[in-house]
């Protein structure tokens, strides 16, 4: 029965794009997309000689210094700053990379970053115009920001219904999913970035979305 579910669910991602013509076009999102296999190298690549600050630098409550992303990307990069909210955490890193940590936007000011990465942080705050208005405050040349893609073929089959409740296999911290278009959207609405790309890592499973001053 959840495979019969999943498997339905999935095929109505494999239409050919006339069918979507059955719809009003108000209803009608199109992103135009990139796919990068490896996200951890992908972000080793952007980082690699250049000034960065990373958000959500902690990887909380999962943190392990042999894949811990902040850790990966200093061995990486000319500088790194990190940004978390999570002040403890923060003592603890520190332990591995001894360079600038920040828990508030307004401790930013003056600094100024060739990138500016932001991988699976957003769908952890509380408040998500909040937090984008405080990105618009941050100095930087070009901001990465990425989440777990809700129509991921990965994502979608481990979701199920059971017997009157709905089955799903998420991260307990995450307030949301998001998709290519409402990341998208969120980050041009609540803020003053426009993206100028999006990509689709390690096969589907996380939306990223390139971005830069208006």
């Amino acid at each position: 029965m959840i495979k019969k579910i999943a498997r339905k669910v999935i095929n109505t991602f494999k239409k050919k794009p006339e069918q979507y013509l059955l719809h009003d076009k108000f209803w009608v999102q199109k992103v135009s997309t990139e796919t990068i296999v490896d996200r951890i190298s992908f972000f080793e690549n952007i980082a690699k000689d250049k000034n960065v600050l990373h958000l959500g630098c902690n990887d909380w409550p999962i943190f392990n210094p042999s894949y811990n992303l902040h850790i990966k990307l200093s061995k990486q990069a000319k500088s790194i700053h990190g940004f978390d909210v999570d002040l403890e955490g923060i003592e603890n890193l520190k332990k591995y990379v001894n360079q600038n940590y920040y828990s508030e936007f307004n401790q930013l000011a003056g600094n100024v970053y060739d990138v500016c990465l932001v991988p699976e942080t957003i769908e952890h705050v509380d408040n998500v115009r909040t937090f984008l208005e405080g990105l618009s405050t941050i100095n930087s040349e070009v901001f990465y920001i990425t989440a777990p893609n809700c129509f991921a073929k990965k994502h979608i089959e481990r979701n199920f219904y059971g017997n009157n409740e709905f089955i799903e296999v998420v991260h307990p911290d995450h307030n949301c999913w998001y998709s290519p278009f409402t990341l998208k959207n969120q980050i041009e609405k609540y803020s003053n970035l426009k993206v100028d790309k999006v990509f689709l890592l390690d096969g589907d499973t996380m939306v990223c979305c390139q971005a830069s001053k208006k």
